[in-house]
């Protein structure tokens, strides 16, 4: 399968739903799709639209730098363990290997192997996959730094939301921090696209930031959050479909 026919399948698919009412099962197309992939620039555009290896290496680069990087929070961590919620391809797993003694990798998708054979061509060994349901395995208290890009904008519904941020109050040290971007909702609350409106690949939860931060904060110490971010981060232009918030166990 080319490039090409991945957005003849994604047409396809949404030709289907427009004509006969077909629904596409949000969690289930990305935990299943990408086990069709054995090329791995098809395996990687799945999650990050990309044309080679070498722009999803530099692309990541470029994310890893401006959107997590560069904040004083990341800067005084102990760089000891970071955990990637989403790894998808293992672009940023990648990025955290080269700063961290040990990344954590947690995902919902059916081909790790593709993500392992990735990572091992750009000589990355100090890393660990786990299946979204293994989450325990994760010990209390291990992690410096868990964070996630692009992701919490395609899960099923709040939930989801709800089971990694109490996986993440388990897992972080006490002076770790998180880092997570989400789909922001312009309006109030929570928007959820359901089965029969989600189209292959969109976007599917949209949090307004209020919303988030309160959810946040019930569990946290909210340390930063950006509610307005720029599309292209190396330009600084357009506006993001995400936010963001960064945040540590409360203490006491």
């Amino acid at each position: 399968m080319t490039i090409d026919k991945l957005k003849l399948r994604i047409f396809k698919s949404r030709l289907l739903q427009r004509l006969f009412g077909a629904k596409v099962d949000v969690r289930a197309s990305w935990a299943d799709t990408p086990k069709d992939y054995q090329d791995m620039v098809e395996f990687l555009d799945w999650f990050d639209r990309t044309d080679s290896i070498a722009s999803t290496v530099e692309r990541a680069a470029t994310d890893w730098k401006l959107r997590f990087a560069q904040s004083a929070a990341y800067r005084d961590l102990a760089k000891q363990v970071a955990l990637e919620i989403g790894f998808g391809g293992g672009r940023l797993l990648m990025q955290a290997a080269q700063d961290f003694k040990q990344v954590i990798g947690i995902d919902i998708h059916a081909n790790f192997a593709m993500t392992e054979r990735f990572l091992a061509q750009q000589g990355v060994a100090n890393y660990q996959l786990l299946h979204r349901d293994d989450f325990a395995k994760v010990p209390d208290a291990s992690v410096d730094f868990v964070y996630s890009f692009i992701v919490f904008q395609h899960f099923d519904g709040m939930a989801e939301v709800d089971y990694y941020l109490s996986h993440i109050d388990r897992v972080l040290r006490p002076e770790g921090v998180a880092q997570i971007y989400y789909g922001k909702n312009q309006g109030d609350g929570v928007a959820l696209t359901t089965a029969s409106d989600f189209r292959l690949r969109d976007c599917s939860l949209f949090i307004s930031p209020t919303t988030m931060r309160g959810i946040v904060s019930e569990r946290f110490d909210l340390l930063e959050y950006s509610d307005k971010l720029p599309r292209d981060a190396v330009n600084n232009s357009g506006e993001s479909v995400q936010a963001m918030v960064l945040f540590r166990r409360k203490s006491g």
